[in-house]
């Protein structure tokens, strides 16, 4: 088979058509910063500079070889948007850290009648994430473009005052204030995603961070994450992609056939050998080498450990199609350049379809 552009390697991969090889899809967020020391920008900087941040995110392509471009890259667009204040400053200086938020928008019920969804046109920094799609789409218009959304139960983390520890009372108490704010997120992501489908995105992708298994249950998790994420992949009408943080196997179930995602990504933590024979001719499958655990391969092997365990996962995944190499995570700033360099080969080397 003639070699294929990226986007028709992506689109092969995520409908189960043949390919010349396992394409390689990166959550693709804090590893930013190694470009931001090379490029001499601070996150805050380059966060809020179409320019500087065009620079920064090409480089998933131009530098590392992914198979597709990923933004944003910080988690915290929604909930700026929505009225939280964020702070980039180390108590060290520099600037060389993720916005994380310092004032939250929603302190009392009554807030929350305060707020709308935002303009993603107008609102906080979506504004220059539309315009480097814009650019991304113009100068690499065969490199597919996955514009990001928070999890609706992420945003309300980034919006209500107490985060995850109040968000897990409030689902305890099963308030309707809860519902309403989840709501109110659903919406904005749904705005949001939209927006950068609009500017040259072609699939949305999303993840669930703070809803992991050690945190809610089955239950829990049918009722405050399941309907909300359903509503966004009914309403944007383009491929949707759900990542489950940490040990996603009893979520599964509801993700694959609740949420219905075109592609679900996991954490290293899910045997990919299980989920593959299980939901591998349901859904596109992403993952898994590790990349966030104490011994994961990306943090702290060499690259041929890296490359060793890729290739054990491309042996998995790839037969009859459907596949997708990736990290176990969100690739991040603890990740050497050679071993995400060395992920890529490995698709390259031993993802090849005969």
């Amino acid at each position: 088979m003639s070699t294929m552009t990226p986007i028709e390697r992506v689109v092969a991969a995520l409908t189960f058509k043949p390919s010349d090889r396992v394409p390689v899809a990166l959550y693709f967020q804090s590893a930013a910063q190694h470009d931001f020391v090379e490029l001499d920008y601070t996150w805050e900087e380059a966060l809020n500079h179409p320019r500087k941040l065009f620079q920064s995110i090409e480089r998933q392509y131009t530098e590392y070889g992914a198979d597709n471009f990923f933004l944003p890259i910080d988690f915290r667009v929604e909930g700026e948007a929505l009225g939280s204040k964020l702070n980039y400053m180390l108590k060290c200086g520099g600037g060389m850290r993720m916005g994380v938020v310092n004032d939250w928008a929603v302190k009392t019920p009554a807030d929350l009648h305060k707020i709308n969804v935002p303009d993603p046109t107008k609102a906080g920094r979506m504004p220059v994430i539309l315009e480097v799609i814009r650019r991304l789409k113009k100068k690499y218009p065969d490199v597919p473009i996955v514009g990001f959304v928070n999890g609706p139960p992420d945003t309300v983390a980034d919006v209500l005052e107490g985060r995850y520890k109040r968000l897990y009372v409030e689902m305890a108490k099963k308030s309707s204030f809860i519902h309403d704010l989840l709501e109110l997120c659903t919406q904005t992501s749904i705005a949001f995603a939209k927006a950068m489908l609009e500017a040259g995105a072609v699939a949305i992708a999303t993840v669930e961070g703070g809803m992991v298994d050690e945190a809610v249950s089955v239950d829990q998790y049918a009722e405050f994450v399941v309907p909300y994420h359903r509503k966004i992949r009914d309403a944007i009408g383009a491929p949707y992609i759900y990542h489950q943080c940490e040990n996603a196997t009893p979520f599964l179930d509801l993700i694959v056939n609740e949420i219905q995602p075109i592609c679900v990504a996991f954490h290293d933590s899910v045997d990919l050998k299980w989920a593959k024979e299980k939901y591998g001719k349901k859904v596109a499958i992403a993952g898994n080498v590790g990349v966030s655990k104490a011994d994961a391969v990306m943090m702290f092997g060499t690259p041929e450990e890296v490359t060793a365990a890729a290739r054990k996962c491309l042996e998995i995944g790839m037969p009859g199609g459907g596949y997708l190499l990736s990290g176990g995570c969100e690739i991040h700033h603890g990740i050497p350049p050679e071993n995400i360099k060395a992920l890529v080969q490995a698709a390259k080397t031993y993802g090849v379809y005969k």
